[in-house]
């Protein structure tokens, strides 16, 4: 079942239980400085920067997508690569998709908040889509991360 986080990326990988690959760091300044150093890093590979709240009082949210439910938002949008290949939403105005290692070294495809919210404002009404289209609204509107888990 897809689960769906939204908020900063240091209190998302201080929930999931730190980053690094193999020896994982918990610490909340170390996963903070982390996310500071990938983002500076994300930046200068980039055609221009990205930028999204960080700040330990930045709203958070998280909802599980039914299965079920998820297949029909799949089947229903086409599968655009918008919606069924990133793991990671930023805001911006941007509209690429770019594959990048995550915080703990794994391979995640990025996408961009304000396109997955354009993909989800063209599907008919059906369950778990309210819930996705106020989480990509969400992300467009505070400027946080949206983080999809397939393995919670």
């Amino acid at each position: 079942m897809p689960h769906f986080y939204l908020g900063s990326l240091a209190r998302f990988y201080a929930r999931i239980g730190g980053v690094g690959d193999l020896q994982r760091e918990t610490d909340p300044e170390v996963i903070s400085g982390a996310v500071s150093a990938w983002r500076h890093w994300l930046n200068k590979e980039l055609p221009h920067p990205l930028d999204w709240d960080e700040s330990p009082t930045a709203p958070f949210d998280d909802a599980a997508v039914g299965d079920s439910d998820w297949q029909a938002l799949c089947r229903a949008a086409g599968q655009p690569e918008q919606l069924v290949k990133p793991s990671l939403w930023l805001p911006g105005d941007h509209d690429f998709l770019f594959e990048v290692r995550d915080l703990r070294e794994e391979l995640v495809c990025v996408g961009a908040s304000n396109e997955l919210a354009k993909s989800l404002a063209g599907l008919p009404e059906m369950p778990g889509l309210a819930v996705l289209r106020t989480l990509a609204r969400r992300s467009v509107e505070y400027r946080l991360p949206l983080i999809a888990r397939f393995d919670l």
